[in-house]
C-alpha cells in the first residue's frame, strides 16, 4: 500500500484552498442596518463579519409580497461564487416581533406594532389592527374608508327589516322577512 507524503499533501491543500474559501464565502447571516425601498428593488445596508458593512446588498423578494425590514432584523445572504462584491439577501426574519404558536397550514402577515392578518389552517381569515389601530379599506381612486369595528357590529339593528344583530345572532325578525346574513349585513349598513 503507498503512502501520501506531506509534500503531497501540502500540494493538495494548496490547490483546495481556492474553492474551500469561495465555499466558504458563499453564504453568510448578517444584520440588516438599513433599508432603501425607492428603486425598483430593495436594497440592504448589512453588517455581515465584524469589520464587514455591505452598503449595496439587493433584496429579493416573492412577487405579489413586499416589506421593508427594520433595522436589527437578520438576512441570509448568498454571494454567487463567493464573490462578495455583489451580494444578494435571500431571506430576512425578525425574531423580536414575528408572532408564535401557529398552527400547520396557517399563514400570518404581520408587523411590528402587532397588526396581522392570519389565514387559518381551516380557511378563515382574522384582521387584527395594532393596539388602538383601525382597518380600512382603500378605493382605487386612494380614498379611505374605516371598516366597522367588531364592538360597532354587534348589536346593530337593520332599519329596512328591523332585524338585530347581537353576536352573530339574529332577533326581532317580523313574519316573513328574511334573515340578513353575511356580506349582506355590511351592505344593509
Amino acid at each position: 500500500m503507498m503512502g501520501i507524503s506531506r509534500a503531497l499533501l501540502s500540494e493538495l491543500a494548496n490547490l483546495v484552498r481556492p474553492l474551500q474559501l469561495r465555499i466558504a464565502n458563499s453564504i453568510a447571516r448578517a444584520v440588516i442596518q438599513r433599508a432603501s425601498d425607492s428603486g425598483g428593488i430593495q436594497i440592504l445596508q448589512l453588517g455581515v463579519l465584524p469589520g464587514e458593512d455591505i452598503d449595496d446588498a439587493e433584496r429579493f423578494q416573492g412577487y405579489g409580497f413586499s416589506s421593508v425590514p427594520l433595522p436589527g432584523a437578520e438576512a441570509v445572504v448568498i454571494f454567487p461564487n463567493g464573490d462578495r462584491g455583489h451580494p444578494l439577501v435571500v431571506a430576512v426574519d425578525d425574531r423580536r416581533h414575528r408572532p408564535t404558536g401557529g398552527e400547520p397550514g396557517s399563514v400570518t402577515v404581520y408587523n411590528h406594532t402587532g397588526a396581522k392578518i392570519i389565514m387559518e389552517a381551516d380557511g378563515d381569515i382574522e384582521v387584527q389592527p395594532a393596539p388602538g389601530r383601525e382597518v380600512y379599506i382603500r378605493s382605487e381612486g386612494g380614498s379611505a374608508e374605516r371598516l366597522v369595528k367588531k364592538s360597532e357590529f354587534d348589536g346593530h339593528t337593520h332599519p329596512a327589516t328591523g332585524l338585530t344583530c347581537t353576536g352573530g345572532t339574529v332577533a326581532g325578525a317580523t313574519a316573513g322577512a328574511a334573515a340578513v346574513t353575511g356580506t349582506e349585513k355590511l351592505q344593509a349598513e
